[in-house]
């Protein structure tokens, strides 16, 4: 299975279903389409990085109320279904607090996420920075 490492409040976001889309500055569907399998994508483990949260990122967990986030462990799995190139037009269908918890420029990717399953028992993990493998 694939993984992607995330800061803490990112990771917990999507577990709790706050966040639909992981926002890039890169393509897994045009520079990996391997990755993808047919209309339902790749499953993916989201892991939370051991590096703790920064000021910024703690205002962030505070305004939508995140309390005692995990640090270095698989919290959730989901389906990487479509990757989509941010346009104006994304940008202005997106929620407040999907906003608040991406990079919407212009040009970066927006990688949708569905069929989301937080864990009950997050699995410790060394993270990695991009996508990488991890047997569960």
């Amino acid at each position: 299975m694939k993984a992607l490492t995330l800061w803490q409040p990112f990771a917990d976001a999507i577990a709790c279903g706050l966040k639909k889309y992981e926002t890039r500055s890169w393509s897994t569907k045009l520079t990996r389409p391997d990755l993808f399998i047919g209309d339902h994508g790749i499953k993916l483990a989201i892991h939370s990085a051991i590096k703790p949260m920064s000021l910024e990122y703690q205002a962030l967990a505070d305004k939508y109320g995140m309390e005692n986030l995990e640090f270095g462990k698989i919290v959730a799995i989901c389906d990487l279904v479509d990757c989509i190139l941010i346009t104006p037009e994304l940008i202005y269908q997106q929620t407040q607090t999907e906003l608040d918890f991406g990079d919407w420029r212009i040009g970066r990717y927006a990688w949708k996420l569905t069929n989301v399953q937080k864990l009950d028992k997050p699995i410790p993990a060394k993270g990695q920075q991009g996508l990488w493998n991890i047997n569960l």
